[in-house]
């Protein structure tokens, strides 16, 4: 089908909607933001260079919108510039040039004769030119008949035309688009899937606010990175109410969903198949992933190179266990299968899926449709075997598909032998903590301990352990008491003292040990846990057991202020839990969040961010979502990106339900508070450091001390006058538990709010703070001191330096006078201005332009009545 804007005397005589004019300016249809914008700039300046453009990808990549937006943006800068669109679409299988007859200037004389052809078809085009250029956009180019293709090649060679033409990437290196661009006759633009930060930005902007991380990760991962299956499964969620809105912020809500629109284009992909190409899609269908030569032992090989042709499957390389690598088939997108199983008899997937469960699986490899492979198969009341189920829940957790592991876990309980109960109960546990759910995941460990201490317990003594671990750190989180934890700890190990009281059998009581300081840690109770804490993690437990204790030890040495170790024991544990992921499935995780306080309180704040691993990333292990967002607001904070700290927190907060796995509620609450004063929101700091009071304290005590700093950071935002009072109840607290850093940095505000109030230095304070200064470690903690000593000494250029060396360590304190008359943007631009940055670092860190930041300043400089920088710096100091 053709439509064009040169209007209807394109085809005249014919009966055809090609004829039909599209209108020159409208409204669009496509959705209001673009997901590939760099490509649509690189398509329209390569258009408006004359170049013709291939726009290479595979099914649902974008390529349609973005080449619709190209086209449209070129248009609006030339207007001489006419478009013509043609189809592939029902083509392949139609009579030789369906697809271009619309375009034959006098079509009853072209058939039959390539030289009548080529003729007709130059001068149609002519025609539509007129005195303007033309332009011929062909959708799905992989789909032309073959006398169309060799008729375009032929027009593209001769200069007759210019084109922009979208293509699947299995159709790339063929006739005759290879050639065009092996030539150098087409430009080739490539649209990779979405990552995950592609998705991000693209759901933020089209819901129109934050979108929680649990959100976007699961978007994502539905679509496979396709950019169409991102639009429709948007749609479908929000026509479903499975997206919602808390708090400002977008969440996903789950439920069922309607028929994804993507399975009506995957069956239009089908269409044109052969029969042995539909006989091997079931195959794919029921036993994806699976290695190549396994499923040529299935199918032929030439249905399956129909299906990689017709973008149904893709194949990867992929590592095998003894070191060598093998090719992998699987879907491109889950609607193929599911398209696909409608018409297979559940005999026959009962057959392929027993092939399927006695094949090999490697490691990493298509964790999805594993996942799928074996959730029809429990639901096909298949018997599967231990190990495949085990690796098919372990799939899930790596891809935080949590809710599919509990489906695995409970379909297989309804069927499984007795021995293997316990172990599901446990799984299923695992996943619904993950989940919030606190309640069923008591219920399950309870289930577990009952059944494993109905013996053997020689066999059975790792996963009991597991259980009570467990089972402590639930107890703890939802009731917040550690000593309740504890006794449910005692009561879970009970029939392994009793069974063996010396203690031989694995070394349990070692590895009780371990779980009793992991929670005293993770309660704050550092007094009586840090040192035996060090000195079980230098013993001969288990390593996987040992990570666990390894976080709260370092959060307990970083409020110490020996942070150099900390750091040193989070690099060596953040190797063991990699290692024994397998064993500890929060491991990593722990470590990561104990990695990223530490390197924060050093103040190394470059070093944050690389810790945390690069924007958009998946993260290969389990992670309690809420605590990714309170990441990244403590990051916004350290670099005095209070508008991006406020929208990453408050989606922080949207996230965190009644159960706060992390324990970063209450951190992520004072941080928002710090946030919300920066920017002048004084009402909503008061609102939020209530809230943060009256937050269930859970397992987030060894972060009590950070939070108390962070109160005093808001209340000196507010220009409290409680700053003084509460920094010096702040220091004596810390003191009394031995908490130097911590008490450092109450002391430094303390200072720093009596020269705010004109008030005199208290020597002793500042001897102290020299004394703190020599214990502490960290960047942080002597950019600290450097700023009592210069306030003590009363030097303002000495004063003015160790401000900015504080902004470079994360540390950004108020201006002394409140600038009433800027906005919250405004004060954040300026206070970053004045701390040294240049505005187009300033735009970088705040993804703005140069120029809005520019404008800001002048604004600043106008309402301050400043000139420069420098003067700024004076003013707001």
């Amino acid at each position: 089908m053709t439509t064009s804007d040169a209007g209807a005397s394109a085809v005249r005589g014919r009966s055809t909607s090609a004829g039909v004019p599209t209108p020159r300016r409208g409204p669009s249809r496509a959705p209001v933001h673009v997901l590939h914008p760099d490509v649509v700039e690189h398509v329209t300046s390569s258009l408006g260079a004359g170049r013709s453009v291939l726009v290479v990808g595979d099914a649902g990549t974008g390529k349609t919108q973005a080449v619709a937006r190209a086209v449209e943006r070129l248009r609006a800068e030339q207007d001489d510039v006419r478009v013509v669109l043609i189809s592939g679409t029902g083509t392949q299988d139609a009579l030789p040039l369906a697809a271009l007859e619309p375009l034959l200037d006098d079509a009853g004389a072209a058939f039959g004769d390539l030289a009548a052809t080529l003729r007709s078809l130059t001068a149609g085009l002519d025609r539509l030119r007129g005195d303007g250029r033309l332009v011929l956009r062909v959708e799905d180019a992989h789909r032309l008949d073959e006398a169309s293709a060799r008729a375009l090649d032929w027009l593209v060679r001769q200069g007759t035309v210019q084109v922009v033409a979208t293509l699947r990437l299995s159709w790339a290196s063929r006739a005759p688009w290879a050639a065009l661009w092996k030539d150098d006759l087409v430009e080739r633009v490539d649209i990779a899937p979405l990552t995950r930060d592609d998705a991000e930005r693209w759901l933020t902007a089209e819901l129109g606010g934050p979108v929680t991380a649990e959100t976007a990760h699961h978007l994502w991962q539905a679509s496979s990175g396709s950019a169409t299956l991102l639009r429709e499964t948007v749609k479908d969620a929000l026509a479903s109410g499975a997206l919602a809105r808390r708090h400002g912020a977008w969440m996903w809500r789950g439920g069922p969903q309607p028929r994804s629109r993507m399975e009506d284009l995957a069956e239009l992909d089908l269409q044109g198949a052969s029969g042995q190409a539909r006989a091997a899609l079931e195959v794919c269908a029921v036993v994806c992933p699976i290695t190549l030569d396994a499923l040529l032992d299935l199918v032929p090989a030439a249905a399956v190179d129909e299906l990689v042709l017709a973008g149904a499957v893709t194949t990867t390389t992929a590592p095998t266990p003894s070191g060598g690598t093998t090719r992998v088939v699987d879907l491109t997108t889950s609607a193929y299968a599911d398209v696909a199983r409608a018409w297979i008899p559940a005999s026959r997937q009962r057959d392929l899926l027993q092939r399927a469960l006695d094949t090999p699986v490697l490691r990493g490899v298509a964790a999805g449709s594993l996942v799928r492979s074996v959730a029809l198969a429990i639901d096909l009341g298949m018997s599967v075997p231990p190990t495949r189920l085990r690796e098919a829940f372990d799939a899930a957790f790596a891809i935080h598909q949590y809710d599919a592991a509990v489906r695995l876990a409970t379909g297989a309980l309804a069927s499984c032998p007795p021995e293997q109960a316990a172990e599901l109960h446990a799984l299923r546990a695992d996943a619904r903590v993950m989940l919030g759910e606190l309640a069923e995941t008591e219920r399950d460990l309870a289930r577990a301990a009952e059944l494993l201490a109905a013996g053997p317990l020689d066999e059975a003594a790792g996963l009991l352990l597991h259980v009570a671990d467990m089972t402590a750190h639930v107890t703890h989180t939802r009731l917040g008491d550690v000593d309740r934890a504890l006794a449910r700890l005692d009561d879970v190990v009970a029939p392994l003292r009793a069974a063996d009281p010396e203690g031989h059998l694995r070394r349990w009581r070692d590895e009780v040990e371990v779980t009793r300081l992991t929670r005293l840690g993770y309660a704050g109770r550092f007094a009586e846990s840090l040192d035996a804490a060090l000195v079980a993690l230098d013993g001969d437990t288990h390593p996987a057991r040992r990570v666990s204790l390894a976080p709260p030890t370092a959060l307990g040495l970083g409020e110490r202020g020996e942070l150099r170790r900390a750091l040193a024991l989070c690099l060596q544990f953040g190797a063991v839990a990699s290692a024994h992921g397998d064993e500890h499935r929060w491991g990593s995780g722990e470590v990561l969040v104990s990695t990223f306080l530490t390197l924060l309180w050093s103040g190394e704040v470059d070093a944050v961010r690389d810790a945390l691993g690069p924007p958009g990333g998946d993260l290969p292990f389990a992670v309690e979502w809420s605590s990714v967002h309170t990441a990244l607001g403590l990051m916004a904070v350290a670099a005095g990106s209070w508008s991006e700290a406020r929208t990453q927190l408050s989606t922080a907060r949207a996230r965190s339900g009644p159960a706060d796995l992390s324990g970063f509620l209450r951190s992520s609450l004072t941080a928002e508070a710090v946030a919300a004063a920066a920017c002048g929101d004084a009402a909503a700091a008061r609102d939020l450091l209530d809230q943060a009071a009256h937050a269930a304290v859970g397992s987030s005590g060894a972060l009590e001390g950070d939070l108390r700093v962070r109160r005093l950071d808001a209340l000196g935002w507010m220009r409290s006058p409680e700053l003084v009072a509460e920094a010096r109840a702040a220091a004596r607290w810390a003191h009394a538990r031995g908490a130097a850093r911590v008490e450092l940095e109450a002391l430094h505000r303390w200072v720093d709010a009596t020269r705010r109030t004109g008030g005199a230095l208290d020597p002793a304070v500042v001897a102290r703070v020299r004394d703190l200064g020599r214990v502490c470690d960290g960047e942080r903690c002597a950019a600290l001191v450097a700023h009592v000593e210069a306030l003590a000494a009363g030097d303002a250029d000495l004063v003015r330096i160790a401000e900015r060396e504080l902004n470079r360590r994360g540390l950004w304190l108020p201006p002394l006078e409140a600038p009433v008359s800027l906005t919250s943007r405004e004060q954040e631009i300026a206070s970053l201005a004045a701390g040294g940055m240049t505005s187009r670092a300033i735009a970088q860190r705040l993804v703005l332009s140069t120029r809005t930041v520019d404008s800001h300043l002048s604004r600043v400089f106008a309402k301050l009545g400043v000139h420069s920088r420098e003067e700024l710096g004076n003013v707001l100091r």
